[in-house]
């Protein structure tokens, strides 16, 4: 799976203004330099795992959402699992393992 900042980076700048989120309040509530969220949402800048989870705790998403990956008939849970089931198994077990880590930190936050 490649990371493709010129779809996420769009889909992030249009997820924040949505919710009606300045980029200098997008910066407060992730810690994020407005330089940083503005090169992420122009697709210069990829996010990392925690950068990822910032913004799903700020925008209140999930990384569907955020990562565009709601595409195709079947929805978000249909497309991220075909997705997840196109790579090699080591890399969906990684994957997996990183996203439960994830959902069970986000439940000791009470997110």
């Amino acid at each position: 799976m490649t990371y493709e900042g010129y779809r996420v980076g769009p889909a992030l700048r249009s997820l924040r203004k949505k919710k009606k989120i300045s980029v200098f309040e997008a910066s407060e509530m992730t810690g994020l330099s407005t330089n940083t969220i503005n090169k992420i949402e122009q697709g210069s800048r990829r996010m990392s795992m925690s950068t990822l989870y910032l913004f799903m705790t700020a925008y209140e998403a999930d990384a569907n959402t955020l990562l565009d990956l709601s595409g195709g008939a079947g929805g978000v849970a249909e497309g991220i699992d075909r997705k997840l089931s196109l790579l090699p198994m080591h890399t969906q077990d990684y994957l997996r393992t990183t996203f439960e880590v994830m959902i069970a930190q986000a439940q000791k936050l009470g997110a």
